[in-house]
């Protein structure tokens, strides 16, 4: 996994960490919980993801990555965030379009032709004008 891959995941992590844990300056425990196997590079990112979130907070934010469906399929990982019971999870557009359908677009083949073209929408007007909901 590249470089500029990992620090994305990481900034993701960390901004979903941060907006879930809130101010707390104790320990704060997350669960992270996703599908794949642990040998793929999801789960073995995840991990270093979590460590470096750990070590960059202080200790504040510990973060337990469960692999494998561990806590539910993907399905059950996803109703498991609005519940409360993960706090974090690797999702799909297809999933997320099922809560909120404008931001499937991006699921849908050869929408997107690279990371540059990624970027780009990442930070343009429809995407902050899709990601209101």
């Amino acid at each position: 996994m590249s470089r500029l891959t990992r620090r994305i995941m990481l900034g993701a992590t960390l901004l979903a960490a941060t907006g879930l844990a809130g101010p707390a300056l104790a320990q704060t425990k997350l669960k992270w919980a996703h599908v794949y196997e642990v040998n793929e590079p999801y789960h073995t990112e995840a991990l270093w993801a979590a460590e470096e979130i750990k070590k960059r907070s202080g200790g504040r934010y510990e973060i337990g990555v469960f692999p494998a469906s561990q806590l539910g399929n993907e399905n059950q990982i996803n109703e498991g965030l609005g519940l409360g019971t993960v706090d974090m999870i690797y999702t799909g557009v297809a999933f997320a379009g099922s809560i909120h359908k404008p931001i499937a677009i991006t699921n849908a083949p050869f929408v997107l032709r690279d990371f540059d073209h990624f970027s780009a929408y990442r930070t343009s007007a429809l995407f902050r004008q899709i990601a209101k909901g």
